[in-house]
């Protein structure tokens, strides 16, 4: 029966397996139709993990890595087309320990992995976590830049990832011709000078139009070197941007409010995690960015002291004063509260949600279909009544079937007690 099926509906099928190795396994065993696309999925991704250096037994787990790395070029070597099928490659804990990096079971480590590495001309995405650049010995440095350069790399992702240097880093990336998806998460170098110009990358040629990801990073020189006339990148077509700010300092303000207006009106997705509290917290509005279909705001506080409502109506009437907005087109909000719980701070702090819900209610946001609250920080938080609580402070949302809550952790017994409570409001 396997074999009689389409070979479209076989493809499908394993299509939506590709994080399910073993089920790939046991799909290529079925029949000849089955293997050469099960086997596409097996080899999709490949991820380079070397042992943690720290570890006792690093010299015995380096070897183990080793041998994994042999057998994997031994396979490529019986069937080449394999190399092909390999568009994710992550590279793991490549950090410096010197008390490891003359050890030959590191070595034997690093050239293995640089073989494995220069076989793989069809990569999509790459990942670097947990690397230090100057730290891979100067053969895997180099087969990594070629992935860099190979023309199927369209997305990058580097996560507490060392680097001497921010000019190095623009190297690396300006040599990413069809970079479309940049995800940056924890960055350490030392010189911080953006690159006044790049050899043989012209000005503006690397679109990067689908997302870019900021997460704990200090943007100010990304910020400075997007703006270079000499700068191969152009982010001012992008249509998802993630900014988390980590210090809440001005400057990250700053930095944040000035890509939302240097993107401006191509801007279509939008993740923040922006301290509400701080002063500076007003420059970040979304009155560049009409045209945003989707918001959303994470790790808000809400505490005893401190309503985050006020920050909120910040950026929305910023949003629906602006002189390019004649409609708003936002579908989707997502706001994830953490909550400190207090009886007080249930009580009375969601009061002043009210001001949200008339702000929402307004023509200018017909086309809003769905608010969702994520609701974080307390056990047992259903039994509290906080969905209770939200839903009359909310009648507009509420009423409209545009209000969605979730509490992750409530279960039946704290859906019961919220009925419980309902008689006190």
């Amino acid at each position: 029966m396997a074999s009689s099926l389409p070979h479209e509906l076989i493809e499908c099928i394993l299509d939506n397996l590709h994080h399910e190795k073993s089920t790939l396994i046991n799909c290529a065993l079925i029949g000849k139709a089955w293997v050469l696309s099960a086997q596409r999925g097996i080899f999709q991704r490949i991820v380079l993990q070397l042992p943690n250096q720290y570890h006792e037994d690093f010299e015995e787990l380096a070897a183990a890595y080793t041998a994994r790395n042999e057998q994997l070029l031994e396979l490529f070597e019986r069937n080449p087309y394999l190399t092909s099928c390999v568009r994710t490659l992550e590279l793991k804990q490549f950090s410096h320990d010197s008390r490891r990096a003359s050890h030959s079971s590191n070595r034997m480590a690093h050239a293995s992995t640089t073989r494995v590495v220069e076989q793989l001309s069809n990569v999509k995405k790459l990942t670097l976590a947990r690397c230090d650049w100057e730290t891979l010995t100067p053969e895997l440095r180099t087969a990594v830049t070629d992935v860099f350069k190979t023309s199927s790399l369209t997305a990058v992702s580097l996560s507490h990832f060392s680097i001497s240097s921010f000019n190095q880093l623009a190297f690396l990336l300006s040599q990413v011709s069809c970079l479309s998806v940049l995800k940056i998460d924890f960055l350490y170098y030392q010189n911080g000078d953006a690159p006044t110009t790049i050899a043989n990358c012209p000005p503006r040629s690397i679109q990067l139009d689908q997302r870019l990801h900021f997460r704990f990073v200090n943007m100010r020189t990304f910020i400075t070197w997007f703006q270079q006339d000499t700068c191969p990148l152009e982010i001012r077509n992008l249509q998802t941007l993630h900014v988390h700010i980590r210090h809440a300092t001005a400057p990250d303000y700053e930095d944040t409010a000035f890509l939302l207006q240097y993107i401006g009106g191509n801007l279509q997705e939008l993740e923040l995690q922006v301290p509400p509290w701080n002063p500076h917290s007003t420059l970040v509005h979304f009155g560049y960015t009409p045209n945003l279909r989707s918001v959303t705001l994470l790790r808000i506080q809400q505490t005893e002291l401190y309503s985050p409502v006020p920050w909120i109506l910040n950026l929305f009437e910023s949003f629906e004063n602006s002189d390019d907005c004649k409609s708003i087109f936002l579908r989707q909000l997502t706001i994830q509260l953490d909550i400190e719980y207090s009886d007080e701070a249930m009580i009375h702090r969601w009061d002043k949600w009210g001001a949200v819900d008339t702000l929402l209610a307004r023509p200018t946001f017909a086309s809003l279909q769905t608010v969702k609250f994520e609701l974080l920080g307390v056990p047992s938080l259903a039994s509290s009544g906080v969905e209770t609580i939200l839903s009359v402070n909310l009648p507009f949302l509420q009423s409209s079937n545009k209000l969605q809550v979730q509490i992750p952790g409530a279960g039946e017994a704290d859906i019961k007690s919220i009925k419980a409570v309902t008689s006190r409001f």
